[in-house]
């Protein structure tokens, strides 16, 4: 009989406050625990004071709230805040495997990856982009201008001094050199899409890549979604994830105007930088901003709306709300992006266009208002496309196979040969 494991998850975000890596991680936490295997979560967040809570009975250390929180470089030292409790649960719980979930997971993780063998889940362009997004337009962080990024048009200035654009890009530099070394010395790497393979094969071993998709647990999506947001209209499309431009989000109002009058609303659900700007064009472009929601009520919204519209510009990895949207049988139409390809299938389970083709967008979208018909055939694909692909229990056993090969390999390393 195969032993349980212990596997010590280290994550960037987690439940119930998360976005779709969270999500993500807390459902194959979940898958392990089924399937008879110990989890328990350390959360990264940069902040040196950590306390021990519980969700879902899962044992989770996270920031303190209302802690001052510190820039994540930090976590290049060993001994602050979350690297601590992974230090002391390395030694104290003596865990199998520990996968890092995202970039600051990643170096909490890797000072006590000589110890114990480091799984990287990667499921966004932080291996290869200083920001994550992949937006820029020559490799980053080649496309610094001043200290303003082209992809981040928030951030820094126009008119910085030429000393300091040399030295941030300088500093950029140094540490994106600095996650592909811990990248390559992992255990096993794992990317969420086939996108994403592609992009960070060149830093990895071969044989220590893998490309495994997000996991959705379709026993979430069978409940009577109609007693939740009952204040909305019957018929609606839906808009999930952050408010942001390299999401698309700017992009909303003109698809909701370009539906035409009368139409069905864009119901907006996230936060971020562009929530103020949505909420004071709402009212007069067809848009009602809910702001976030818990993921119970995200998943039923899906349940209920015509279709998810998803603009984005970035080369989305593997949305978790395509995932979700799938599993509650939700058409997508979404922009040709990354991975979304490897969710939504053309034609079938929704529809794809050109990044920024409003038109495209709009048009599909109506069609879908106006036909039932391929509303119930795109449905029934979904649901089923989200059984074959993505299913808990077959995406926590590709898991599991990375685990213990991780493992004997680390074993195997420390065993010195027979004389």
């Amino acid at each position: 009989m195969i032993r349980p494991l212990r596997v010590l998850f280290i994550t960037d975000a987690f439940p119930p406050h998360s976005y779709g890596s969270g999500w993500s991680t807390y459902h194959l936490a979940r898958g392990l625990r089924v399937q008879g295997h110990e989890v328990r979560i350390v959360v990264a967040a940069p902040t040196f004071r950590v306390a021990a809570t519980t969700y879902d009975d899962f044992p989770v250390w996270q920031d303190r709230s209302g802690t001052r929180r510190v820039n994540p470089a930090a976590f290049s030292f060993h001994g602050l805040g979350p690297g601590r409790i992974v230090h002391r649960l390395v030694r104290a719980w003596s865990p199998d495997i520990i996968h890092a979930q995202h970039i600051n997971a990643m170096l909490v993780a890797s000072h006590d990856a000589g110890t114990v063998p480091m799984i990287v889940t990667v499921r966004d362009h932080w291996p290869i982009c200083f920001y994550g997004t992949a937006l820029a337009l020559a490799p980053c962080p080649s496309c610094l201008r001043g200290t303003l990024s082209l992809c981040n048009p928030n951030r820094g200035s126009t008119n910085a001094l030429k000393s300091v654009h040399l030295l941030k890009r300088e500093v950029m530099r140094g540490m994106l050199r600095q996650r592909q070394r811990i990248l390559a010395r992992a255990g096993g790497v794992i990317a969420a899409s086939a996108a994403i393979r592609q992009e960070i094969a060149p830093l990895v071993v071969p044989s220590r890549l893998h490309t495994i998709p997000n996991a959705v647990d379709l026993s979430l999506f069978s409940g009577d979604a109609s007693s939740r947001a009952s204040d909305l209209p019957d018929r609606f499309f839906l808009y999930v994830g952050k408010l942001a431009h390299h999401k698309g989000a700017d992009l909303l109002a003109e698809i909701a105007a370009g539906l035409g009058p009368g139409a069905p609303p864009v119901v907006i659900v996230g936060d971020g930088p562009l929530e103020a700007s949505l909420r004071a064009t709402a009212d007069r472009e067809g848009l009602r901003v809910l702001g976030r929601l818990s993921n119970e009520d995200v998943i039923a919204l899906m349940q209920r709306a015509i279709a998810i519209v998803t603009p984005a510009r970035w080369p989305e990895p593997l949305s978790r709300t395509h995932l979700e949207a799938l599993a509650a049988g939700c058409p997508i139409v979404a922009t040709d992006t990354g991975g979304t390809r490897e969710v939504v299938a053309d034609g079938v389970t929704g529809f794809l266009t050109a990044v920024a083709d409003v038109a495209a967008m709009t048009l599909h979208l109506r069609e879908l208002a106006a036909n039932s018909a391929l509303r119930s055939r795109m449905s029934a694909a979904s649901r089923e496309r989200a059984e074959q692909l993505f299913g808990l229990d077959a995406i926590t056993a590709r898991h599991l196979s990375v685990y213990r090969a991780a493992i004997e390999t680390g074993t195997t390393r420390k065993t010195p040969p027979l004389s």
